[in-house]
């Protein structure tokens, strides 16, 4: 059996820990473990590889890329933000899990904003040799 020290200087110990805990912040950035990684806001948005994807009212817009805070949408595919390497306000590099046409593969890309511009770089098996230059939809 266990004694639990009830001494007053233990008592005392105790009661001023306790307090020091509970007056901290739960959000202090210092004590906090949770990092961002979600996609940056300067590339979230409509973008098309030509300005037809932007103005596409039959559905058919194939260039089109829709970013969100955690995932890249296309015309007949899907990517959710799985791991990332590096981001900055302007720039991200991450493995993205693709679903679409009844697949699912990995992709690793590095996504780069500038102004109205959006670089999509794809690398490893299977991936689209060149990167592809979006503009924003307005």
């Amino acid at each position: 059996m266990t004694r639990i020290d009830r001494s007053p200087a233990s008592l005392a110990a105790f009661a001023a820990l306790t307090l020091v805990s509970a007056c901290l912040p739960l959000d202090d950035p210092a004590t906090s473990a949770v990092e961002e990684t979600g996609i940056p806001e300067a590339m979230q948005g409509r973008w098309g590889l030509v300005p037809a994807d932007c103005t596409s009212t039959q559905g058919d817009a194939k260039g089109l890329m829709e970013v969100g805070a955690e995932s890249l949408k296309f015309y007949e595919s899907r990517a959710v933000l799985a791991d990332v390497v590096e981001s900055s306000d302007t720039r991200l590099e991450a493995r993205f899990d693709f679903t679409g046409e009844g697949m699912s593969w990995q992709r690793d890309m590095v996504l780069v904003a500038k102004g109205d511009t959006l670089v999509r770089q794809e690398s490893g098996e299977g991936a689209v040799p060149e990167p592809l230059t979006y503009q924003r939809c307005g």
